[in-house]
């Protein structure tokens, strides 16, 4: 009856958003689906390829409570690689909803990110009227 955290991810290639025009500043883009009553352990952003020059990368959950857009990575800088990852992590997500990535400080055109989560269900194993 054990739970097992898992991951999930999604590459995302940011020149094929808004009719491939890129993202504008600003932009939210629904990375990941959270089901409901998950945790999410941790999650980040792998640069692939870099965006245009000054835009800026959060990633957070921004439906549900805490309504939080940088829980996970703030303001990161684009470069080719990983994120540095927040402080904060561990949220756990009531109703499904999605990780989302915020492109913030300009307009991108161009750029390649793939968006990491571990999750796992915390929903009741054995949820009945007797317990």
């Amino acid at each position: 009856n054990g739970r097992t955290p898992y991951l999930v991810e999604n590459t995302i290639d940011i020149s094929a958003i808004n009719s491939s025009s890129g993202t504008a500043d600003g932009d939210i883009v629904q990375a990941l689906d959270i089901p409901a009553e998950t945790l999410i352990m941790d999650a980040g952003v792998e640069v692939i390829t870099a965006l245009s020059s000054s835009a800026t990368i959060d990633l957070g959950v921004t439906g549900s409570a805490p309504n939080d857009p940088d829980r996970y990575v703030d303001g990161d800088t684009n470069a080719t690689g990983y994120s540095d990852l927040t402080a904060t992590a561990r949220q756990v997500v009531a109703s499904a909803d999605t990780l989302d990535a915020l492109i913030a400080g300009a307009a991108s055109s161009v750029g390649k990110i793939r968006v990491w989560a571990v999750l796992c269900d915390v929903s009741g194993i054995d949820e009945t009227d007797h317990n």
